[in-house]
């Protein structure tokens, strides 16, 4: 047996036993689980600004996603996320692990390995830019943070266009035990997840818990008789949390992810006759249809009829201290992150042995942070710090082409080539924020960072097969050595007043950079060079919330322009590295009604008109409207039982994936209806679950690009079917 395969049994076998032992455990007797992030009716407490704050209090549009939102859509990978985060889009490139994330309609595109996203990831604290980060297991977790705008004086490097912050859930003090298992019935998916309280002594306490994903895909291959793209996840995390004395903690965080993907879900939308004789010369007639109807015949190109596959391993270790000097907090964060990406594409998308990619994909990072909080409560509050970051970036991938034309007779697109990329880079930042209380109720912020990073890159490419693949379209370079070094100063600014103690009026400015750098997968390698993405959010809105918290309203307008936003495009033929601006405004809504008790009804919307300043036009990835509107409901039927429906419509309006929206496919507008039932006990020791995520089958383009090579075709990824899941947990403690 493989070793992967092994590791995979093992994990398996562990969190079905957790599960059987919790259930012979809660069925006898029940008990609450604890919610740190939010109780129902209670404040939710997020740590966007570095301390723990109530979500009202915070002059800034955030989202929270909370454990129950998680267990309810039964979402298990940050892919997911824009299913229980309304107003954020996520796209997954046709090949690769990549993910990429907008906010108001601005973010990175997916696709570019060397690119940091212009949306951070932060894990317990630790930045995370790679867009192969956001395709990793989500779970455990004691909540999420969605922070929108330009964000980059206090949160940190990149965070240009808004961040995602992931808090993983900590042990508690008395020993608990819960299992989470689900199997979905459309396509014979399943998923096992659970975790394990260890109290070890007095002030040391132990938390060790695990995911094992198996998604069977949503997409027909008619070529191999299977579904695509099927997902394998396995995820374990240990975090351990010692408190040696009052005043001090210290947070140990590991975590080890190993995903894989068998399969393409892209397929033919529009054809020129060519893409289907292709398909017959490879002897597989009449098997692309040019509808996007969640039907392909993708091969992997190695002429043996066999699957694409990648695979993706991360390794993630944080450490986090905090001490407590006479009121003050000082906080330390160190985190040490490894990756490496491989995967064999077939990139013509069709049957046959034309394009073919051989990826493979390694980083290294090393962080450190140290900062220094005051006391909150008085006329003045601070934090300063200084943050130290090392990466190193390795890709060399191999690209071999093999089409039966080309440019002229006798002069076929064939050849293969090799292209060597390696980053080092490293950067220093100090930054602070400052409060200052002007009157009662009224306060004054200010936010400043300054970056020194530097970048350098070996570039080469080999010819490993002649021919005008490899030598025209793809050139050969003997290595060279291309660095940069950029020093920024980001800062914001802002004011809020409380009008009373649940109204709070703000607005803010900020500017944020996102720094330049290297581009591994551009045709010309002269030209990988990309400059520095520089943004700036202005917003003003205003936040309510009654005593009782039975409603609550927030509103927020927002306008972001961003000069020099870095872009890379394929063409159908290559791949062009290039800068443009951008702009975003609109408005965003979140409501919340809690009519009587057990019911909760609630509204989210974003409206974000973005736009290519230079040319007017609407841009990829930027839907004008954005949003979701459900309800949850409660009730009791005996002492200790407790049914539970919860519904919700997520819709969003036509938007584009190329930067030529003349000859780009678009999405029609999508809606999707998600309906869920439980029964459970009221304290919460058990719950069983029915899952339906679009119910209605809906359907839409979900990303769209060029076929290479072949001008005049494109191809889609659609949106996933419907789902239904019967997901049963326990928790006993």
């Amino acid at each position: 047996m493989k070793i992967s395969n092994m590791t995979r049994l093992l994990a398996q076998s562990g969190l079905m036993a957790m599960a059987l032992f919790a259930g012979s455990r809660a069925l006898a007797q029940d008990a609450p689980a604890e919610t740190k992030a939010r109780s129902d009716e209670g404040d939710i407490i997020v740590t966007a600004r570095r301390r723990q704050e109530t979500i009202q209090d915070v002059p800034a549009t955030i989202n929270v996603v909370t454990p129950e939102a998680l267990a309810r859509s039964g979402m298990s990978s940050l892919e997911q996320l824009e299913s229980v985060a309304p107003g954020i889009s996520l796209d997954s490139p046709p090949n690769g692990n990549g993910v990429g994330i907008a906010i108001r309609g601005l973010g990175s595109a997916p696709g570019a390995a060397s690119f940091d996203s212009s949306v951070s990831l932060f894990i317990d604290g630790i930045y995370a830019p790679s867009s192969s980060e956001f395709s990793a297991s989500l779970f455990d977790v004691e909540r999420v943070e969605v922070i929108r705008g330009t964000q980059a004086a206090l949160l940190g490097k990149n965070t240009s266009l808004g961040a995602v912050n992931i808090i993983t859930r900590k042990p508690g003090d008395v020993f608990a035990i819960d299992a989470t298992a689900s199997y979905e019935f459309e396509f014979g998916s399943a998923r096992l997840a659970g975790g394990v309280d260890l109290p070890i002594a007095e002030g040391l306490a132990v938390r060790v818990s695990g995911q094992s994903t198996d998604d069977e895909g949503w997409v027909r291959n008619v070529a191999l008789g299977r579904n695509a793209q099927r997902t394998y996840d396995d995820a374990a995390r240990l975090v351990a949390v010692w408190q040696p004395s009052p005043g001090v903690d210290v947070t140990l965080m590991a975590q080890h992810d190993v995903l894989r993907n068998r399969g393409s879900a892209a397929e033919f939308v529009a054809t020129n006759g060519t893409p289907e004789l292709l398909a017959a010369l490879a002897g597989y007639p009449g098997t692309i249809d040019a509808r996007l109807d969640r039907r392909n015949a993708v091969t992997d190109s190695r002429g043996d009829g066999r699957e694409q596959f990648t695979s993706l391993e991360t390794n993630k270790l944080a450490l986090t201290a905090n001490i407590d000097i006479a009121g003050y907090t000082l906080t330390s964060i160190t985190g040490l992150s490894k990756l490496k990406d491989f995967g064999k594409t077939d990139a013509d998308f069709q049957p046959g042995d034309y394009l073919y990619i051989d990826s493979g994909e390694r980083k290294r990072q090393f962080s450190q942070e140290v900062r220094l909080a005051s006391p909150t409560g008085g006329t003045f509050d601070f934090i300063i710090g200084g943050l130290y970051l090392d990466s190193r970036f390795v890709t060399n991938p191999i690209i071999a082409a093999s089409y039966p034309f080309g440019p002229a007779p006798g002069v076929n697109i064939a050849g293969s080539e090799r292209t060597n990329f390696e980053q080092v880079s490293d950067a220093q930042s100090l930054f602070g924020q400052a409060n200052y209380t002007l009157a009662p109720g009224l306060r004054i912020s200010g936010g400043a960072r300054f970056t020194w990073e530097s970048k350098a890159v070996n570039l080469s490419r080999d010819i490993l097969v002649p021919g005008f693949f490899s030598i025209v379209a793809y050139p050969p370079y003997a290595p060279f050595r291309k660095s940069r070094s950029e020093q920024n100063f980001d800062y914001s600014a802002g004011v809020q007043y409380e009008l009373s103690p649940q109204a709070l009026v703000y607005a803010s400015y900020g500017k944020g950079t996102k720094s330049g750098g290297y581009a591994s997968s551009v045709t010309l390698l002269q030209d990988s060079e990309y400059r520095k993405e520089v943004a700036r959010t202005a917003e003003g809105g205003v936040k309510l919330q009654s005593a009782s918290r039975d409603w609550t309203l927030n509103i927020a307008g927002f306008y972001t322009w961003v000069d020099d936003y870095q872009l890379i495009t394929f063409n159908g033929l290559q791949f062009v590295i290039g800068n443009t601006d951008l702009r975003s405004r609109g408005v965003e809504v979140e409501a919340i009604w809690r009519p009587t008790r057990g019911l909760k009804l609630y509204l989210n919307n974003t409206y974000a008109d973005a736009r290519d300043r230079l040319t007017g036009l609407k841009i990829p990835r930027a839907p004008l409207w954005l949003g979701s509107a459900g309800f949850d409901l409660s009730t009791g039927l005996s002492d200790n039982l407790e049914a539970r429906l919860n519904g919700s419509v997520e819709y969003r309006s036509r938007q584009y994936y190329q930067q030529d929206l003349a000859n780009a496919v678009s999405s029609d507008p999508f809606t999707t209806l998600n309906l869920s039932a439980a029964i459970g006990s009221s304290r919460r020791g058990w719950e069983l679950r029915l899952i339906g995520n679009n119910v209605t089958d809906a359907n839409a383009v979900a990303f769209a690009f060029p076929t290479p090579f072949l001008a005049g075709n494109q191809n889609a990824i659609s949106e996933r079917g419907r789902t239904i899941s019967l997901q049963l947990r326990i928790e006993y403690q």
